[in-house]
This record gives C-alpha cells, sequence and structure tokens, in this order.
C-alpha cells in the first residue's frame, strides 16, 4: 500500500504556514450564490470556434451563441444580440461546461500530503486526521474545491461526501456548493471512521432529500455514497441500496479498487442480486474482470474513472479501452486534491486518452472527442441530466466553457477537439458561464477575495 507524510501538529503547522505561497489560485469567490455577474439582457458570445458536442450541430467555426437568462437561446453566425454583453470569442474554443463525476472535496485543504516513503499509508493518514475535522473546516474544503473547478472550466461537481460525522457537516458542505454558483449532486455518505456494522444516517438522508426538493431555484440533487460489498457486508449495504431505491435516490460505491478487494467479487454480488443499473455509479473499477465487464455493460450501469489518483494512490491502471469496447457509460473525476494534485480535469482527460491507447497497443484505440465527450455529455447523460446540459444546443442551460487558444502552448489549433484534450490547462480557460452567469471572464474568476480564503484556509490549518 502507498504511503504519505505522517499528518501529526508539527506537519499541520506547515501546511498552515505555507498556504498562502502554496494555493496558487488567482482569486477566490464571495460568499453569496448571487455573486456571479451575468447582465440582465443576456450575454452573446461571438466568433467562437464551438465542439458543441451535440451530433445534430457538430462543430461549428466563426460562430455566436446568445443566452439569456440561464438558457441558450440561438447558436449560429450573426445572430441579433440588442442589448448583450459581447464576448469576443476570436481564437477561442467553446465547449460545454466540463462535468467531474466523482470528487471527495471535503479534505481539499490536505492538498499533496499524501503519500510519501516512509509515513503513514494514505488511508490511515486520512481515517486519523479525519476525526479532527470540524463542519467548518470541511466546508472550507468544498469552497476551495469548487474554486479549482470554476477556474478549471468545470460547471457541474459531483461532491462524494464521505465524512460526514453529524448533520451539520451536511449542511455546511451544501451551503458551499450553493454558494459557489456552480450546480451538480450532492452524494450524501458517511463518517470515515463510521464502523462496517453501522448503518448510514438514513433519517438525515431524508430530511436533506426534502430540504433540496423544497429549494427555489436549487441546482444540486441528491445521491447517495455507500461503501459497498467491499468495505461492508451484505447486512449493511443491502439495505443501503433499499433504501435508495424506496427514496429513488441514484447510489454509488468505490469498487474493484485493488487486487485484494476485487478478490470479493463486489460487482458478481451487485449482479447476482440484479442491483445494477443506470441509477448505479461504479467509481475505478480498476481491477475487474471481463465477467464484471459484462455485467456492468449489461444492466447499463456507469463507471467513473479517476486516473490520475488511481495512479498516485497505487491502485492501478484504469482499462479505460476494455470499458470503453465495452460501450460502458464513461465519465471522469478529479477525486481528491490530496493526491490529484490540483484540479485539472484536462490532464485527466488526456491521461485516460494516454492510458487507452498505452494499454492496449493502438494508437487509435480511443480519440480525443470520445474523451470530451465523457467529461461532457457523457457526464450529464450518467447524472441523467443529458436532456438539460452536456451540449452547446439552444434550450439547454447554458454551463459553457471558453477557451483561449491563442496562448502559448495551445496555438496553433490543427485539430480544435485534440487541443482541448491534449494541449488545454485551466490557465488557459478564459470565460466560464454556469447557468447564465459569468463565474470568470478574461482569464479572472469574478467577485472574489482569494486573499481572505487563503488566510482562513492558513487558520483553519492551524486549529488541527
Amino acid at each position: 500500500m502507498p504511503v504519505d507524510i505522517p499528518l501529526n501538529r508539527r506537519t499541520l503547522l506547515k501546511f498552515g504556514a505555507a498556504a498562502s505561497a502554496a494555493l496558487a489560485l488567482p482569486t477566490g469567490w464571495a460568499a453569496t450564490q448571487g455573486s456571479a455577474s451575468a447582465p440582465a439582457t443576456g450575454l452573446i458570445i461571438r466568433h467562437a470556434s464551438v465542439l458543441s458536442m451535440d451530433p445534430a450541430l457538430g462543430d461549428l467555426t466563426d460562430t455566436d451563441v446568445l443566452i439569456r437568462d440561464d438558457r441558450i437561446i440561438a447558436v449560429g453566425r450573426g445572430l441579433p444580440g440588442d442589448g448583450a454583453q459581447v464576448i469576443d470569442a476570436s481564437g477561442m474554443i467553446l465547449i460545454p461546461g466540463l462535468v467531474d463525476a466523482h470528487w471527495h472535496l471535503w479534505n481539499s485543504v490536505l492538498r499533496n500530503s499524501a503519500p510519501a516513503p516512509g509515513g503513514e499509508a494514505f488511508f490511515k493518514s486520512q481515517l486519523a486526521i479525519s476525526k479532527r475535522f470540524t463542519p467548518k473546516m470541511s466546508a472550507l474544503g468544498v469552497r476551495l474545491g469548487l474554486l479549482e473547478a470554476a477556474n478549471a472550466g468545470i460547471t457541474t461537481i459531483n461532491n462524494w461526501a464521505h465524512n460526514l460525522r453529524n448533520p451539520a457537516f451536511a449542511q455546511a458542505e451544501l451551503q458551499a456548493m450553493h454558494q459557489s454558483g456552480l450546480r451538480g449532486r450532492f452524494w450524501y455518505g458517511y463518517a470515515q471512521d463510521l464502523p462496517a456494522t453501522a448503518e448510514m444516517d438514513f433519517a438525515d438522508v431524508r430530511s436533506v432529500q426534502a430540504q433540496l426538493r423544497a429549494m427555489p431555484g436549487n441546482r444540486f440533487d441528491l445521491g447517495l455514497a455507500i461503501r459497498g460489498p467491499e468495505r461492508t457486508e451484505a447486512s449493511v449495504w443491502e439495505p443501503e441500496f433499499a433504501f435508495a431505491r424506496d427514496c429513488a435516490l441514484p447510489i454509488s460505491t468505490h469498487i474493484a479498487v485493488t487486487p485484494q478487494m476485487q478478490g470479493k467479487k463486489a460487482v458478481q454480488q451487485l449482479a447476482q442480486r440484479d442491483l445494477l443499473g443506470p441509477a448505479v455509479q461504479l467509481v475505478h473499477a480498476t481491477h475487474v474482470d471481463a465477467e464484471d465487464v459484462k455485467s456492468i455493460a449489461r444492466a447499463g450501469a456507469s463507471v467513473c474513472l479517476t486516473p490520475l489518483t488511481e495512479m498516485r494512490v497505487g491502485y492501478g491502471l484504469a482499462p479505460v479501452e476494455v470499458l470503453h469496447k465495452a460501450n460502458i457509460a464513461l465519465t471522469l473525476g478529479i477525486d481528491t486534491l490530496v493526491l490529484s494534485g490540483n484540479a485539472n480535469p484536462f490532464m485527466v482527460m488526456q491521461s485516460a486518452l494516454n492510458l487507452a491507447t498505452a494499454m492496449s497497443g493502438d494508437e487509435q484505440a480511443l480519440s480525443a472527442r470520445d474523451v470530451l465527450f465523457w467529461a461532457t455529455q457523457g457526464g450529464a447523460d450518467a447524472m441523467g441530466l443529458g436532456a438539460r446540459l452536456g451540449s452547446v444546443t439552444p434550450g439547454k442551460l447554458a454551463d459553457l466553457t471558453l477557451i483561449n487558444a491563442n496562448r502559448l502552448g495551445m496555438m496553433p489549433v490543427n485539430d480544435p477537439c485534440a487541443s482541448v484534450v491534449q494541449s488545454a490547462t485551466p490557465a488557459d480557460v478564459d470565460t466560464v458561464i454556469a447557468n447564465g452567469r459569468l463565474l470568470k471572464l478574461g482569464g479572472k474568476l469574478l467577485d472574489s477575495d482569494f486573499a481572505a480564503l487563503t488566510q482562513e484556509v492558513a487558520q483553519q490549518l492551524r486549529t488541527l
């Protein structure tokens, strides 16, 4: 098992003292949902190269996109945009807002704290430090992670909250999510040290579900994040699946992460009980076998890959090409800043592409467009939101990311799709629009106070 830096008091004090220098983001955001900017008369993006991810529209050049309120109104050349704020996208590539399908946001403040030779194993150190988190600290991790998400062009996130120690933790994370201006899903989980024989807090899950349903303008839905067959017995996880079904909630679990865990044949345990299906997300699946692949494909469950963290923690290499050839719905995730280092969805995409070709020996096994699909329309489809977002289509929600292809490292653009997947970085993201509102413009996040966030991170780390 990989090891990491032991998170003792001396180490954490060092993190706190260095926080101002280590958190290298351009800005932070204000604490209110309404802080993002958009004029009442709308926005019009002009002269963009559009990767619509909509087969009916295809790829477009020198194209305008008109946005009113939270919707894409029209896509085409020379669109009228009277009164709308104009964004000149000459030399830029417009893509749908990226969908991150799996992210443990609460521990973002522990960035790069694992692993290292001679230290504690990653999971052991995380278990120890998780007990000392407060709701405020968890919310701070969510805020930091979502700030990076917006900076990188991610407009839909899946927060897999697996350190909910009591209902106050869930409320703190939800508040941070709503303040971000993004949309997505709150995967209600458990405390890191919850005994394997203990059940989740079903009562609070029901309470949060009712809360979200009653919230005007809510941009987040709910899912159930469980430990599953590899970390609990059937007497625990079977009632969790039954509860999710009764509440009409999607369900997610880590699976087949190591050869040892694969020995439990978790996928087959689920398949034999007819529990796999489109509402089930399997995370990592690094060591699934041929039988598992057939079962997942037959049932229509999705698999989320996080290649950067899977390699960093020693899980192994994601079987990207095998899963793709089986027509399994694939999505991509950052997973955790503890292991990924930062939120770079473009590196995640490129790594998935490279793994498919490296492991198959076929340099044409996968295309950049395949991978970009997983990070946009495919991610939305897996969430059951594909009719509302995931492509640059009139009538869909205005979640868009504009990448500056004029920058060194991006130009010349011979293939816009390949340029996005293989060359782009968060620094190349010029403009981010979520729900029709500007979160980033001209390379800068809007309405923010990053200095205050940096100080808060340093202060909270010192309290540990």
